[in-house]
């Protein structure tokens, strides 16, 4: 059975620095920690794609930008 484009993984391959990884890192542990209320205008940016990701789904994400760090 064949996807239908919307529903395929897009994947984005990029170079950032050891200070940019921290920083998404960080961003992304404040996204789990701040409340329905205080996510502001940072939902646009979240909601862009779909759903946001759930905190597990976070979780996850940053134990692949942790492992991906690790082998390069």
């Amino acid at each position: 059975m064949q996807q239908c484009r919307s529903q395929r993984k897009r994947h984005s391959h990029i170079s950032i620095t050891e200070r940019e990884h921290a920083t998404i890192l960080a961003a992304l542990r404040l996204w789990q920690e701040a409340d329905e209320h205080n996510r502001g205008d940072l939902r646009d940016i979240a909601e862009a794609a779909g759903v946001p990701l759930s905190d597990e789904e976070i979780d996850v994400l940053c134990e692949r930008i942790n492992f991906t760090s690790r082998k390069a």
